[in-house]
Protein backbone atom coordinates (compact mmCIF):
# COMPACT_ATOMS: atom_id res chain seq x y z
CA UNK A 1 0.00 0.00 0.00
CA UNK A 2 3.11 2.17 0.91
CA UNK A 3 4.27 1.61 -2.72
CA UNK A 4 0.96 2.64 -4.14
CA UNK A 5 0.70 5.55 -2.03
CA UNK A 6 4.30 7.37 -3.27
CA UNK A 7 3.11 6.16 -7.07
CA UNK A 8 0.22 8.04 -6.77
CA UNK A 9 2.70 10.98 -5.60
CA UNK A 10 4.88 10.55 -7.80
CA UNK A 11 2.35 10.64 -10.59
CA UNK A 12 1.19 14.01 -9.24
CA UNK A 13 4.67 15.21 -9.39
CA UNK A 14 5.57 14.47 -12.70
CA UNK A 15 2.18 14.84 -14.37
CA UNK A 16 2.35 18.91 -12.57
CA UNK A 17 6.03 20.06 -13.33
CA UNK A 18 6.36 18.40 -16.73
CA UNK A 19 3.91 21.09 -17.48
CA UNK A 20 4.51 24.48 -16.14
CA UNK A 21 7.98 25.47 -16.27
CA UNK A 22 9.72 28.41 -18.12
CA UNK A 23 13.18 28.30 -20.15
CA UNK A 24 15.99 28.56 -17.66
CA UNK A 25 17.51 31.18 -20.41
CA UNK A 26 14.68 33.59 -19.92
CA UNK A 27 13.58 35.86 -16.77
CA UNK A 28 10.70 34.70 -14.67
CA UNK A 29 9.10 37.43 -15.39
CA UNK A 30 8.89 37.08 -19.15
CA UNK A 31 5.81 34.95 -20.03
CA UNK A 32 6.44 32.27 -23.01
CA UNK A 33 3.30 32.88 -25.38
CA UNK A 34 1.15 29.21 -25.79
CA UNK A 35 -1.67 28.74 -27.53
CA UNK A 36 -4.05 27.14 -27.18
CA UNK A 37 -3.84 23.42 -29.03
CA UNK A 38 -5.40 20.04 -29.10
CA UNK A 39 -2.74 17.37 -27.65
CA UNK A 40 -1.99 16.02 -31.07
CA UNK A 41 -1.17 19.43 -32.40
CA UNK A 42 0.91 20.00 -29.42
CA UNK A 43 4.80 20.00 -29.39
CA UNK A 44 7.50 19.20 -26.94
CA UNK A 45 8.29 22.57 -27.54
CA UNK A 46 5.19 23.97 -26.57
CA UNK A 47 5.76 22.69 -22.63
CA UNK A 48 9.06 24.07 -23.06
CA UNK A 49 8.05 26.70 -19.58
CA UNK A 50 8.71 23.09 -17.34
CA UNK A 51 12.26 23.66 -17.88
CA UNK A 52 13.81 24.36 -14.08
CA UNK A 53 13.71 23.14 -10.87
CA UNK A 54 10.37 23.36 -8.66
CA UNK A 55 9.49 22.62 -5.37
CA UNK A 56 6.35 21.48 -3.27
CA UNK A 57 4.55 19.03 -0.81
CA UNK A 58 1.80 16.38 -0.69
CA UNK A 59 0.29 15.17 2.14
CA UNK A 60 3.22 16.13 4.98
CA UNK A 61 5.71 15.08 2.60
CA UNK A 62 8.38 17.55 0.50
CA UNK A 63 8.30 16.87 -3.10
CA UNK A 64 10.91 18.06 -6.00
CA UNK A 65 11.36 18.10 -9.83
CA UNK A 66 14.19 18.98 -12.30
CA UNK A 67 13.64 19.48 -15.88
CA UNK A 68 16.39 20.17 -18.72
CA UNK A 69 15.12 20.58 -22.36
CA UNK A 70 18.68 20.49 -24.84
CA UNK A 71 16.42 18.72 -27.20
CA UNK A 72 13.46 21.05 -27.90
CA UNK A 73 11.72 17.40 -29.62
CA UNK A 74 12.18 15.58 -26.13
CA UNK A 75 11.99 16.55 -21.97
CA UNK A 76 14.25 14.86 -19.63
CA UNK A 77 12.60 15.03 -15.91
CA UNK A 78 13.95 13.81 -12.38
CA UNK A 79 11.19 13.88 -9.57
CA UNK A 80 12.05 12.71 -5.60
CA UNK A 81 9.86 12.56 -2.96
CA UNK A 82 11.47 13.32 0.33
CA UNK A 83 9.73 11.92 4.24
CA UNK A 84 11.05 12.10 7.21
CA UNK A 85 13.52 9.67 6.68
CA UNK A 86 14.91 11.45 3.62
CA UNK A 87 14.54 10.43 -0.04
CA UNK A 88 11.60 7.84 -0.45
CA UNK A 89 11.03 7.69 -4.02
CA UNK A 90 12.47 8.68 -7.10
CA UNK A 91 10.70 8.99 -10.98
CA UNK A 92 12.40 9.50 -13.98
CA UNK A 93 10.56 11.09 -16.73
CA UNK A 94 10.34 11.94 -20.75
CA UNK A 95 7.96 14.02 -22.49
CA UNK A 96 8.47 13.67 -26.06
CA UNK A 97 7.09 14.73 -29.30
CA UNK A 98 5.69 11.21 -31.13
CA UNK A 99 3.15 10.86 -34.65
CA UNK A 100 0.64 10.69 -32.27
CA UNK A 101 1.29 13.88 -29.80
CA UNK A 102 3.19 14.36 -27.16
CA UNK A 103 4.14 11.36 -24.53
CA UNK A 104 4.93 11.36 -20.74
CA UNK A 105 6.67 8.12 -20.29
CA UNK A 106 7.65 7.59 -16.71
CA UNK A 107 9.30 4.80 -14.29
CA UNK A 108 9.71 4.68 -10.73
CA UNK A 109 12.63 4.23 -9.22
CA UNK A 110 13.22 3.16 -4.87
CA UNK A 111 16.16 5.05 -3.61
CA UNK A 112 19.00 3.19 -5.02
CA UNK A 113 17.19 2.69 -8.42
CA UNK A 114 15.81 -0.33 -7.66
CA UNK A 115 12.75 -0.59 -9.73
CA UNK A 116 9.10 -0.75 -8.14
CA UNK A 117 8.05 -4.30 -8.00
CA UNK A 118 5.69 -4.70 -10.89
CA UNK A 119 6.56 -1.78 -12.03
CA UNK A 120 5.98 -1.46 -16.56
CA UNK A 121 5.68 2.35 -16.54
CA UNK A 122 2.71 4.48 -17.17
CA UNK A 123 2.44 6.53 -20.29
CA UNK A 124 0.59 9.36 -20.61
CA UNK A 125 -0.99 11.55 -23.71
CA UNK A 126 -1.34 15.36 -23.84
CA UNK A 127 -4.62 15.71 -24.32
CA UNK A 128 -4.74 20.00 -24.19
CA UNK A 129 -2.80 22.55 -23.41
CA UNK A 130 -2.61 26.71 -22.91
CA UNK A 131 -1.47 28.85 -21.34
CA UNK A 132 -2.98 28.55 -18.01
CA UNK A 133 -4.42 24.55 -18.19
CA UNK A 134 -2.41 21.50 -19.46
CA UNK A 135 -4.27 18.26 -19.35
CA UNK A 136 -2.42 14.63 -19.77
CA UNK A 137 -4.76 11.59 -19.96
CA UNK A 138 -4.00 7.96 -19.22
CA UNK A 139 -5.37 5.41 -22.84
CA UNK A 140 -4.68 2.70 -20.87
CA UNK A 141 -5.79 2.65 -17.79
CA UNK A 142 -6.96 5.12 -15.26
CA UNK A 143 -3.99 4.47 -12.33
CA UNK A 144 -3.60 7.34 -13.21
CA UNK A 145 -6.58 8.36 -15.08
CA UNK A 146 -6.35 12.35 -15.50
CA UNK A 147 -3.84 15.19 -14.66
CA UNK A 148 -4.55 18.71 -14.87
CA UNK A 149 -1.96 21.58 -14.25
CA UNK A 150 -3.31 25.16 -13.20
CA UNK A 151 -0.43 27.79 -13.72
CA UNK A 152 -0.96 30.61 -11.13
CA UNK A 153 1.89 32.83 -12.63
CA UNK A 154 5.49 31.89 -13.98
CA UNK A 155 6.71 30.42 -10.84
CA UNK A 156 3.69 28.57 -9.54
CA UNK A 157 1.00 26.30 -10.10
CA UNK A 158 -1.42 23.83 -8.59
CA UNK A 159 -1.75 19.68 -9.78
CA UNK A 160 -4.91 18.08 -9.68
CA UNK A 161 -4.53 14.08 -10.21
CA UNK A 162 -7.68 11.52 -10.78
CA UNK A 163 -6.93 8.52 -9.82
CA UNK A 164 -9.41 5.15 -10.01
CA UNK A 165 -7.31 1.73 -8.33
CA UNK A 166 -8.53 -1.35 -9.74
CA UNK A 167 -11.93 -1.57 -7.61
CA UNK A 168 -12.79 1.53 -8.73
CA UNK A 169 -12.57 3.28 -5.94
CA UNK A 170 -11.64 7.53 -7.07
CA UNK A 171 -8.90 9.13 -5.22
CA UNK A 172 -7.28 12.58 -6.08
CA UNK A 173 -3.90 14.07 -5.35
CA UNK A 174 -3.81 17.69 -5.32
CA UNK A 175 -0.51 19.45 -4.80
CA UNK A 176 1.29 23.45 -5.04
CA UNK A 177 4.46 23.93 -7.01
CA UNK A 178 7.01 26.42 -6.20
CA UNK A 179 10.11 27.39 -8.61
CA UNK A 180 13.44 27.25 -6.55
CA UNK A 181 15.49 30.24 -7.57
Amino acid sequence: MKSRHFTSLVLLCICSLSLFAQPAAQPASVSTPVSSVTGKDAKVADLAFLSGHWSGEVDGSKIEQVCSTTDPSVMVCMFRLMGAKGTEMLEFYTLRDTPTGVEERIRFFSPDLQEEPGDHGVTLKLASVSPEKVVFENPNGTYPKRTTILRKGNDEFNSHIELVDAQGKASTIDAHWARVK
